[in-house]
């Protein structure tokens, strides 16, 4: 029973790995046209395209954005701000290099997503064969937790570059935004979990191997 339970849930996450594999082949395709013909067809047309880059509101090294409270002399309150607040800058725009620059930093993070997901895809079409504890499975495992760990700061980067580009271009008065946080914990963290559990994988096809010779 529980064979066939989890033989169900593997082939449920194939099938979400799936749709999100040809989903991305989708996004990324579009993303490359759309940098390809977008000069074109802002020359002819005069429509108005969404460019959107995450930024940090508020100023000064660690980003803060004061906030006014009514009655704060009465409430004891001298100062009140909020720290590391994160937004998403969007621009209407027919301005073609704000577009690019935007859309140039998507396109990095749907290629590197797509890599990870296309490596994942294959470890579960292994398991579903039954070739579970093989050398390139633990081959595959290591090199996802490489490709979340290069993506997750490529992706930074990308986010990063992008949204300095697009400050550098404009000058907004109101409210002060800054450059977002350029690294993620969490990225970080998952990428040694699966490298961890890679060398897992390797150990147990070590002990197969052990007890395969002793058989």
């Amino acid at each position: 029973m529980s064979t066939t339970l989890n033989s169900r849930l593997t082939r449920a996450v194939k099938v979400i790995l799936d749709i999100l594999f040809w989903m991305l082949v989708v996004v990324t395709t579009f993303l490359v046209l759309w940098i390809t013909f977008s000069p074109l067809i802002l020359q002819v047309s005069d429509i108005v395209i969404t460019s959107s880059v995450p930024v940090a509101i508020g100023s000064g090294d660690v980003p803060r954005f004061e906030v006014e409270v009514a009655d704060a002399e009465a409430k004891g309150i001298r100062n009140a701000f909020v720290e590391e607040a994160q937004g998403t800058l969007r621009l209407e725009t027919t301005d073609w290099y704000l577009i690019f620059v935007s859309n140039l930093g998507k396109l990095v993070v749907a290629l590197g997503l797509l890599y990870v997901v296309y490596l994942l895809r294959s470890l579960f079409t292994a398991i579903l064969q039954e070739e579970i504890f093989t050398q390139e499975n633990a081959a595959l495992i290591r090199r996802t937790g490489y490709a979340v760990l290069i993506v997750g700061l490529l992706k930074a980067a990308a986010e990063y570059f992008a949204a300095w580009e697009v400050l550098r271009q404009l000058t907004i008065t109101s409210p002060p935004l800054s450059l977002p946080s350029p690294f993620e914990a969490v990225i970080i963290l998952s990428s040694l979990l699966i490298l961890v559990l890679a060398q897992v994988w390797s150990y147990g096809l070590e002990l197969e191997r052990e007890k395969a010779l002793t058989i």
